[in-house]
């Protein structure tokens, strides 16, 4: 049988008997409530019953007491007439007040009759019927009490009506007995409803006893198989997993020939047999990757060796440009040596052809050794590595700028920085030197122009992966056909000599630029000015 199916039969079961025991609770609870019902609609009815007949008796008695000290007035004292007239009046007052005292009174105890008799309709048991009878019994009795002590009354007050104002002694103690009478009745129907709210509460109380062992029974039982099927769901479930992790850690130890047993039906057995196909799969990988290692340190030691011979080659390399700049620059300090000699010594003498000469080879001396140099920092770049470090972009400006501070001075360059440039990682060395190459370049060919103010503008852009820097100028442009040739190696666009430079700059930028991964290009038209763009990646660690 299946964990799952297993799991789902226990939460079946555990719902069932939930199910059970909020039925029988909700049945206890009927019952609790129907007898809580019995108190309010018919106990504490006839309560009130019996509480408003017994108010309204003794306001009437009150009132009875009220004419008779009238009708004592009138009839033994001697009263002027405006005194009679206003006893008259306060006597009808109080006629008027007994009979509402009365109709109410007669109202309340014909509501009590109704509930009872309709308890009677309805009850069931053959005792609470009985006990309802008597309860009748007493209603009607008082019912007749209060017929009779309301005719007397009456016929007292009609009496004072009609001018004869002596009640007898007989009248009034037959009054007296009558309100005894009912006093009596309603002390009895008290004594009923008292009896009633007792075995109320009584079966109320069996009820609650009843309801909470049934509850505690069920709860027992519940609980009872709930740990039974419990118990029996994780004993299947330890076993397999006791061993799945006995084997886990022999092929943490290494040995990969473990086995698990297939046998079982449920999801440990499937996950036995992958963990078996897992296990034989890891052995073939080992067998291979062993293999591999083999290869790979075969590689690893070539390498290696590799890498020696690389560096013995890069030193060859620097002594060899060394020596041959060295070798070129020797020739040419005599040509500039001669060239130099003819200027000064035999300048005046030379015709204006000789002397366009010698200037010639003034300037190809020059061209010469910074031709030398380029080629010696176009090589120092492409070699040398750096370290990463995370570096301020201001204050690499602030170096570079304090470099070309006489340049911008004296061409009057128009130069604005972008505020809040932020801190990068990257090799600071190499990216200074690709500012300084892009903004020579800039005020250089910006300052070309006739009539028009050099202007620089250096600029940032945050992207999500990228920093992207731009150099602005509003020099002579580039056309869009050229924007990749002035990155080679000593390409020069503008052959004249009105810009000094060998074209080998922006082939170092683009080298540098390449060499933290990012990208280079140029926005610009001929006589629009140029903008170069560069990014710098965010994802460089330092180093």
């Amino acid at each position: 049988m299946k964990i799952s199916s297993k799991i789902m039969s226990l939460i079946v079961i555990l719902l069932v008997v939930l199910a059970i025991n909020g039925l029988i609770s909700f049945r206890l609870l009927k019952g609790v409530g129907e007898e809580l019902q019995t108190v309010v609609k018919k106990d504490l009815v006839l309560m009130e019953t019996s509480t408003s007949v017994t108010k309204h008796q003794l306001q009437k008695a009150i009132i009875f007491e009220r004419l008779r000290r009238i009708a004592e007035e009138l009839a033994y004292q001697q009263v002027t007439p405006a005194r009679k007239e206003h006893l008259v009046f306060h006597s009808k007052l109080a006629r008027n007040d007994f009979d509402v005292l009365a109709k109410e009174g007669a109202i309340n105890i014909v509501n009590g009759k109704l509930l009872v008799d309709e308890s009677i309709r309805y009850a069931k048991n053959v005792k609470t019927r009985e006990d309802l009878q008597r309860v009748a019994a007493v209603l009607k009795e008082i019912e007749k009490a209060h017929i009779h002590y309301d005719a007397m009354a009456g016929e007292a007050f009609s009496a004072v009506k009609e001018g004869r104002y002596e009640i007898s002694p007989e009248d009034i103690n037959q009054i007296h007995t009558d309100e005894r009478k009912l006093s009596n009745e309603l002390e009895k129907l008290l004594n009923e409803v008292q009896s009633f709210t007792q075995k109320s509460m009584a079966n109320a109380k069996e009820y609650e006893k009843t309801t909470e062992l049934v509850l505690w029974t069920i709860f027992i039982l519940s609980l009872l198989i709930g740990l039974g099927l419990a118990w029996s769901i994780i004993r299947s479930i330890n076993r397999p997993l006791g061993s799945l992790l006995k084997a886990t850690h022999e092929i943490g130890g290494g040995n990969l020939s473990v086995k698990l047993d297939e046998s079982s039906r449920d999801e440990l057995g499937d996950l036995s047999r992958e963990f078996n196909r897992m296990s034989g799969q890891l052995s073939e990988a080992r067998t291979k990757l062993e293999e591999q290692s083999k290869v790979l340190r075969y590689n690893l030691d070539l390498t290696a060796q590799q890498k020696k011979d690389l560096e013995k080659v890069n030193q060859e390399l620097d002594r060899f440009v060394h020596t041959v700049s060295h070798d070129i620059r020797s020739p040419l300090m005599g040509i500039a040596w001669y060239a130099d000699f003819l200027k000064n010594h035999h300048y005046d003498a030379l015709d204006q052809k000789g002397r366009d000469s010698v200037e010639g080879i003034c300037r190809g001396v020059d061209r010469a050794n910074a031709l030398i140099k380029d080629l010696l920092d176009l090589t120092r770049i492409s070699r040398v590595r750096n370290p990463y470090q995370r570096a301020s972009v201001k204050a690499m400006l602030d170096d570079v700028l304090a470099n070309l501070e006489y340049k911008i001075k004296q061409n009057q360059v128009d130069l604005k920085v972008q505020s809040g440039l932020p801190d990068i990682v990257c090799d600071p060395i190499k990216l200074k030197e690709v500012f300084l190459n892009l903004l020579t370049n800039a005020m250089k060919f910006a300052s070309g122009r006739m009539g028009v103010q050099p202007s620089v503008i250096i600029e940032m852009q945050e992207m999500s992966d990228a920093y992207e820097f731009i150099v602005k100028d509003n020099g002579i442009g580039i056309a869009p056909e050229h924007h990749q040739e002035v990155f080679e190696i000593f390409k020069r666009l503008d052959v004249s000599e009105k810009y000094e430079g060998t074209g080998a700059g922006l082939s170092i930028v683009k080298s540098v630029i390449d060499d933290h991964g990012g990208k280079i290009w140029i926005i610009s038209d001929v006589g629009q000015g140029a903008e170069f763009h560069f990014t710098i990646p965010k994802g460089l660690s330092v180093s």
